[in-house]
């Protein structure tokens, strides 16, 4: 009787192991003759012979398409994780902040805190920080009316860019080991309507008046109010951010233009960071 099957061998490579082995097929043979195997390829894929595996274009294409839509939503997701980055500085170095000055008014009554030396200036400045701020803060280095750890900061519509020194004039600033940059600016006690006009945080006549300026991204840009860079006002009331006592539709107009009241717009929206503000 005719034999209507034939053998082919195929070498087979184990990863595993390293090895080659042969495995041997059996397949119909070709039954128009002529010889050898019948290619069917149902023959072949029942026998193990043939498997199904993708082309290279095929793979380059998918790669391609994996390429673009990773393209489109990096960019998305890169900015979302930003704005939880900066969320979290924010909520922080007030917090910090807050917490140094409570420790130093434990019953939370600043009207006899002395905060400034008067009639303000650098001394001023050097007596809020020494006695205030450096014991809380791991400071790297410190800047009395110098150059050296604030760096030049603008608004957002490009006006009023700050000195090296800080913003202010008689100005401390100090650099933190976490990276932030502080600037600290005492006002006389009889620039109270000044201070309101320009800081939005009412205080009583003649009360010591404290404006820290804090750059969350230290030496690194973007360096602009409101992005990266954010003032609060320390008073008899306590700390209090820039644009406190100012409606919402003032602050949110300043913070659009200036971006001084930024970080009040952000408190005043659950936290939420506006999307062009997001670096």
């Amino acid at each position: 009787m005719e034999n209507r099957t034939c053998k082919i061998s195929k070498i087979i490579y184990n990863k595993k192991k390293g090895v080659k082995s042969m495995k041997k097929f059996i397949l119909p043979k070709n039954p128009m003759g002529g010889g050898g195997c019948y290619a069917d390829r149902d023959a072949l894929l029942d026998s193990g012979a043939l498997k199904f595996a993708f082309t290279l274009a095929e793979v380059l294409i998918t790669l391609g398409i994996i390429g673009i839509v990773a393209a489109m939503t990096l960019p998305t997701i890169v900015k979302k994780y930003r704005t939880i980055v900066i969320q979290t500085q924010l909520k922080k170095i007030y917090s910090v902040v807050a917490q140094a000055m409570l420790r130093a008014a434990p019953d939370g009554d600043y009207k006899n805190l002395p905060l400034i030396k008067d009639p303000g200036g650098t001394e001023s400045a050097k007596f809020f920080f020494d006695n205030y701020l450096k014991p809380q803060f791991k400071v790297t280095k410190t800047c009395v009316d110098k150059a050296g750890c604030w760096t030049p900061s603008i608004a957002k519509d490009g006006t009023g860019a700050s000195g090296n020194k800080g913003v202010g004039s008689g100005v401390v600033s100090f650099v933190t080991a976490d990276g932030y940059a502080f600037s600290i600016d005492t006002w006389s006690s009889n620039h109270s309507s000044q201070v309101m006009d320009y800081f939005g945080v009412q205080s009583s006549d003649y009360a010591a008046i404290v404006a820290i300026a804090i750059d969350i991204n230290g030496e690194k840009k973007p360096n602009v109010y409101g992005k990266d860079v954010f003032f609060y006002v320390m008073t008899e009331r306590g700390l209090l951010p820039a644009g406190n006592d100012k409606t919402d539709d003032e602050v949110s107009q300043e913070c659009q233009t200036i971006g001084r009241y930024c970080f009040s717009n952000v408190m005043r929206h659950n936290w939420k960071i506006n999307e062009e503000d997001t670096f």
